[in-house]
């Protein structure tokens, strides 16, 4: 058993080749063979979000705070507030982040696939599917 304690992670700012806007992201964990689990809690100022992406083994979602909103590609955006659970399938194309006015952060789960591939990051969301009413 090994205890990390909060004070050996650091805050890193979410990069912009794959977020719009002020992403904070906190690691919590990074498996260690065999797993392949990873968890980050995400923190998103207001507006800011991810771009569209997909996951080889899909992604958990548990949203801790503010307001959200997250969108699968062809279907609309819906809200996301504390308590609720995104599950998301295996290379379902989606993002997620705040809403326009409120702060929102998750705790980010995914695995990486069997060779070890992890986020596949495609293209900014446009201001128009980000701005669609939930």
């Amino acid at each position: 058993m090994k205890v990390v304690r909060a004070s050996e992670r650091t805050t890193r700012n979410a990069p912009a080749s794959n977020f719009s806007g002020t992403v904070f992201s906190d690691e919590v964990v990074t498996g260690v063979a065999p797993s392949k689990l990873r968890a980050s809690v995400v923190s998103f100022t207001p507006g800011a979000r991810t771009f569209w992406h997909t996951h080889p083994v899909g992604q958990t979602l548990y949203c801790l705070s503010g307001v959200g909103r997250v969108q699968k590609e062809g279907e609309k955006v819906q809200a996301l507030h504390p308590g609720d659970t995104v599950l998301i399938p295996p290379g379902v194309k989606h993002w997620h982040g705040a809403a326009p006015d409120r702060l929102f952060s998750h705790l980010a789960m995914s695995e990486n696939g069997p060779n070890g591939e992890g986020t596949n990051w495609l293209e900014a969301v446009s201001e128009e599917d980000y701005r669609a009413a939930p």
